[in-house]
């Protein structure tokens, strides 16, 4: 399965407040002026009924300045999942995901003093996440749709589409006759 999918990060609403609270103490100014959705590619390999593993891509571009010079802070995160599926129907499935992964900022830490750098992370970040609510909903034999709700990952929540390779419904099995 492949799924192509928009969200929202925590990061962005993170970087929010602590502009707000930053600002509010300091002569310093921070401005977010644009925060993009987060874009993702997952590619699913599936062991069997129940497990599979999927890596996934993520961007987001978030337009951040610092005293009226850009700041950053665009991010790419990489990941592996392993995934269990718990509920499975024709049409729906329900599944938990762990996560294991690594996301790269892109920001300009120079502008920043020494004591403001300890609130805004490193340029390589690991992670371990979970996603507790992990539904596909097809529409035929191979699109669907899918939304993911996360914790502890870049991720907040995801919308897309899934396009399965096969039809992933198990076979009949015929009964052979004796002769």
């Amino acid at each position: 399965m492949i799924k192509f999918s928009t969200g929202v990060s925590y990061d962005q609403f993170t970087r929010k407040n602590l502009f707000a609270a930053m600002n509010d103490t300091s002569a310093n100014e921070f401005e977010m002026v644009t925060a993009m959705p987060v874009f993702a590619y997952s590619h699913e390999f599936v062991m069997n009924d129940v497990i599979s593993f999927s890596g996934r891509v993520g961007f987001q571009y978030l337009n951040e300045y610092y005293n009226n010079q850009y700041y950053g802070s665009p991010f790419i995160m990489l990941s592996v999942n392993p995934q269990i599926s718990v509920f499975y129907r024709r049409g729906f499935e329900y599944y938990v995901k762990l996560q294991a992964g690594m996301s790269f900022w892109f920001q300009h830490t120079e502008v920043l003093s020494d004591q403001q750098k300890r609130y805004f992370p490193d340029k390589v970040n690991f992670f371990t996440g979970v996603t507790l609510g992990g539904f596909n909903f097809f529409v035929s034999d191979h699109v669907g749709l899918n939304l993911e709700l996360n914790l502890w990952s870049p991720e907040m929540a995801a919308f897309g589409i899934t396009y399965r390779f096969f039809r992933g419904e198990l076979p009949e099995i015929q009964e052979t006759k004796e002769m």
